[in-house]
């Protein structure tokens, strides 16, 4: 996940954001039809990446080589997410439950330090994982959510479609929430793309 501390106020298991995934930010193109001439790019780069209009809505399509029980395991290993992300400080899981946690983040790009929390959800059988902002804690940014989507193609490779939503809020430059949007997703999705696919092992 992209930008994917104190006790919680409320229980997790009662925390609306673990039940229903931010549908208002997927993307407009499908998943279970693509195009073949999309299929046909991503055979190529692996990694499709656009933006939205509004420039904090950032999309991607992810081709892994890997099943997609496999990719689901990996991506929702939340603490090894400092494995493929170098501007991550610290990653902590601060309370967790079935198929949800709730982590704390800390981050550190172009002489910016960020932290927020995250609460994190999962659906194996339909190959979701998703998240938002936890609400009851200070964080550093004004909005962030995300959804990954997963589609096995075979029984060794996987579509993901990958969607977030950031807004770093007024006290920093728009240079950065444009970096921290489009200029910084392809390099994101690549860097989740080959550790994935190593099964893990990949170091940027």
């Amino acid at each position: 996940m992209l930008l994917a501390l104190a006790p919680l106020a409320v229980p997790l298991a009662a925390e609306a954001p673990h039940t229903d995934p931010p549908s208002d930010i997927l993307p407009d193109s499908t998943l279970d039809e693509p195009a073949p001439a999309l299929l046909a790019r991503l055979e190529q780069e692996h990694v499709v990446c656009d933006s939205a209009s509004d420039g904090r809505t950032v999309r991607a399509l992810v081709l892994f080589e890997r099943p997609r029980a496999e990719v689901l395991e990996l991506l929702t290993s939340t603490t090894r997410q400092r494995e493929y992300r170098p501007e991550l400080t610290r990653v902590e899981v601060v309370d967790t439950s079935d198929h949800a946690n709730v982590a704390e983040y800390k981050l550190r790009f172009m002489l910016t330090s960020l932290s927020y929390r995250v609460r994190e959800a999962w659906d194996p059988s339909a190959g979701r994982v998703w998240w938002s902002l936890d609400p009851t804690f200070d964080n550093g940014l004004r909005v962030l959510d995300g959804l990954w989507e997963l589609r096995a193609l075979n029984d060794r490779r996987t579509l993901g479609r990958f969607s977030t939503r950031i807004d770093l809020g007024p006290a920093l430059p728009a240079f950065l929430q444009d970096y921290a949007t489009r200029k910084k997703l392809p390099e994101s999705m690549e860097q989740v793309r080959r550790w994935v696919d190593s099964g893990g092992k990949w170091r940027p």
